[in-house]
C-alpha cells in the first residue's frame, strides 16, 4: 500500500482526499490547522517548514505528495502579494524537490484562474495562461517550477462540496442560506467548469495508481455559470429563498476577476478512460450524499 502526503489535510480538497481514500493508501496529513481522522496519521505544522516535510517524508517512506495547502482567498492574495508568494509558489517549489529528492510523485492542484478569462470558448491546456490575480499568477509561477520536474502531476481545476469542521463550501453555502430564505446575488457572467470535490478525488486517486505526470485540466464535462449553478442546487434540493441574477462587473472586488474560467478536460478524459460527470450530475450526487450523512461523517473525522 502506498504512502500518501497531503499537505492542507484539514481543507475542503485535502479532507476529502484522507476520508474517501484512506482505505487505498496509508493517508499522512500535514496541516497548521488541527485534524483528527480514524485511520489517518497527522502532524500539525506547516508544509513550508521543508525541515519538518523532509523528515515525515524519510519516516513515512512516501511514495507520493499531493499538495492541496494553498492561500485561495483572491483578495487576500492581491493585498499580501509577498504572503502569496510564499504561500503558494515558494511551498510548491520546495516540496517538488524534496519529491525529487525521495523519488515520490509530486501531484501539485493548480486553479482555473491561471487562464485569461477573455476566450471564446473553453480553455485548454496548450492555451498561453495569462493571470489576471496576484493568486493566479502565484500558481502560475509554481506550475511553472514543478514541471521541471518529470513525475509531477498539474491539475488546473474549480471544486465545490462537502468541509471539514466548521468549515462550510461554495455548495453547503447556496444550501444553508437558501434555507433561511435568504436573497443570494449569483453571476450570470462568469462561467467556470466546478467539479464535485468526490469526483475530483476519484480523479487523483487515479492519478496515482497510474503515475501519471504532467499537465492537464479536470472539471465538470460542460461549462455553467455561477448563477445557473446555484439555481440546480436551489431545484434539486427544493429550496425557498431567492436567487437573483448578478454581474461581476456591479461588484468592487480588491482583486480582478475573468468571465470565462470554462475547462476543456479532453486531454484527461482521454488519458484516463475515464468520461467527466456533467454539472448536473454532480448537482444530484451533492444531494445524495448530503442526504446520506456524508458531511456529517466527514466534519467529525469518522
Amino acid at each position: 500500500m502506498k504512502n500518501v502526503l497531503v499537505t492542507g489535510v484539514a481543507g475542503m480538497l485535502g479532507s476529502n482526499i484522507a476520508y474517501l481514500l484512506r482505505d487505498k493508501y496509508n493517508i499522512i496529513g500535514i496541516d497548521t490547522n488541527h485534524f483528527s481522522m480514524m485511520g489517518v496519521k497527522f502532524f500539525n505544522s506547516s508544509a513550508i517548514d521543508v525541515e519538518k516535510v523532509a523528515e515525515i517524508m524519510e519516516k513515512c517512506e512516501v511514495d507520493a505528495v499531493v499538495h492541496c495547502a494553498a492561500l485561495v482567498n483572491v483578495d487576500a492574495c492581491e493585498e499580501n502579494p509577498g504572503y502569496a508568494n510564499a504561500v503558494n509558489f515558494s511551498m510548491a517549489k520546495n516540496l517538488n524537490y524534496l519529491c525529487k529528492v525521495y523519488h515520490a510523485q509530486f501531484i501539485f492542484i493548480s486553479t482555473d484562474a491561471v487562464y485569461s478569462g477573455n476566450k471564446e470558448g473553453l480553455n485548454t491546456e496548450m492555451d498561453e495562461p495569462a493571470p489576471v490575480s496576484v493568486y493566479g499568477q502565484t500558481k502560475l509561477k509554481a506550475e511553472n517550477a514543478v514541471l521541471q520536474n518529470e513525475n509531477a502531476l498539474v491539475l488546473r481545476t474549480n471544486m465545490y462540496g462537502f468541509n471539514y469542521r466548521d468549515k462550510t463550501s461554495f455548495g453547503e453555502w447556496v444550501v444553508q442560506e437558501l434555507r433561511k430564505e435568504k436573497t443570494l446575488n449569483m453571476f450570470y457572467d462568469v462561467q467556470f467548469s466546478p467539479l464535485l470535490v468526490n469526483e475530483l478525488v476519484d480523479i487523483i486517486g487515479l492519478c496515482i495508481e497510474r503515475k501519471l505526470s504532467g499537465l492537464y485540466n479536470v472539471g465538470c464535462r460542460t461549462p455553467i455559470s455561477k448563477y445557473d449553478l446555484g439555481c440546480m442546487l436551489q431545484n434539486e434540493f427544493g429550496l425557498p429563498g431567492t436567487i437573483r441574477k448578478a454581474s461581476m462587473h456591479d461588484f468592487n472586488f480588491t482583486a480582478p476577476r475573468t468571465e470565462n474560467m470554462g475547462l476543456d478536460c479532453t486531454k484527461l478524459q482521454h488519458e484516463l478512460g475515464i468520461t467527466l460527470p456533467s454539472p448536473i450530475d454532480d448537482v444530484r450526487k451533492f444531494k445524495q450524499l448530503f442526504d446520506e450523512g456524508y458531511s456529517k461523517h466527514l466534519k467529525r473525522g469518522e
